[in-house]
């Protein structure tokens, strides 16, 4: 005769744990409990709000607008161009280094198929396994080679570049004097450092070309990955610093990407800073924008304690901080009118 079998409980345990009857607070918010919690954090982000805009106010900047440059827009982007926009800083671009940013408007990188077509797994070291997210520009439909780097946002990477000249200051006495000395940039230390290295990486082996073999560059690129920066494997292929830049879409359609950095240890000559003067500025113009109604530009700026210039973030720690004094006043004067009709009765 078979045993009867045991009927298994779903009961949960009769512990506090499983019944919900541990010790717990339960706030009640009311009046006189928001009161000092709005003050508080009003007169925390008034003075973190004011901090922000004053230091944002010390940076200095000049935005330069060179998407109709000596006709080279006018030329087909394949052909070779190169043109010159002079300008003059009128104050010292002081510090210890000087940021050089490349901008371009209405450019939508948030677009939802624009900014998923790339390969998370390829850029980890692996350029021959690409992923369908990359579509259309997964695989090269004459040789049958896949991309590497895959997708549209590799294929548009920003490839003007650039080069600065300090022409010449004013001396005390109003005279010019002529400098004609080339600014020193690198591009080593624009990524983030959770990117370089963990989300991008090269290839395990020390030979590229061969690591790379099965592949062909973007369309829209003139050179392989392991052409970026032969020099400096630590810069070259998916470690390629403006490569990773670019890879980090932007949010909005305006947007500036960090092109490069102006240090004091590359520029001798310099005294903690880019001095008051004229100077040139030559592109090698190679990025196509007015044919989508875009423009693109550059951008020279210091920094501060906070990074580089941003207005909005202050503003809107002190909007907030206002506001919240304003509604931790106005509560207050509730709660005390409530008290005296209270006390009247």
């Amino acid at each position: 005769m078979l045993e009867r079998e045991e009927v298994v409980s779903r009961r949960p345990d009769d512990g506090a744990f499983y019944q919900q009857r541990l010790p717990a607070w339960k706030p009640i918010i009311n009046i006189h409990s928001t009161v000092p919690v709005f003050g508080v954090l009003g007169i925390f982000l008034v003075p973190i709000g004011l901090l922000l805009i004053t230091t944002a106010g010390s940076v200095k900047e000049i935005r330069l607008d060179y998407s109709e440059c000596g006709g080279c827009q006018d030329k087909p982007y394949t052909e070779p161009c190169e043109c010159t926009v002079d300008f003059n800083l009128d104050t010292k671009f002081s510090g210890n280094q000087v940021m050089m940013y490349y901008g371009l408007e209405r450019y939508y990188q948030n677009h939802r198929k624009y900014a998923t077509s790339r390969s998370d797994y390829q850029l980890r070291g692996n350029p021959l396994n690409p992923d369908d997210n990359c579509e259309p520009y997964e695989s090269d439909m004459d040789s049958s080679k896949v991309f590497a780097p895959c997708g549209l946002i590799a294929n548009s990477m920003f490839n003007d570049t650039y080069e600065l000249k300090w022409v010449s200051k004013t001396i005390k006495n109003g005279s010019i004097m002529t400098m004609n000395k080339n600014i020193n940039f690198t591009q080593e230390g624009i990524a983030w450092n959770s990117d370089h290295g963990n989300k991008f990486k090269n290839p395990a082996g020390e030979d590229l070309v061969a690591s790379f073999n099965g592949t062909v560059k973007p369309p829209s690129w003139s050179k392989a990955p392991y052409e970026l920066d032969p020099g400096n494997p630590s810069n070259n292929a998916f470690l390629n610093e403006p490569f990773i830049v670019w890879m980090r879409v932007a949010a909005f359609p305006t947007f500036r990407k960090l092109y490069s950095r102006i240090t004091m240890e590359l520029n001798p000559e310099l005294d903690n800073g880019l001095e008051s003067g004229s100077y040139r500025l030559t592109v090698h113009y190679n990025y196509p924008v007015l044919y989508y109604q875009s423009k693109k530009f550059f951008v020279l700026s210091t920094t501060s304690l906070f990074g580089a210039k941003n207005l909005m973030l202050g503003i809107v720690y002190l909007v907030v901080g206002a506001l919240l004094l304003i509604l931790a006043g106005a509560f207050a004067f509730i709660a005390k009118k409530d008290l005296h009709s209270f006390l009247g009765q």
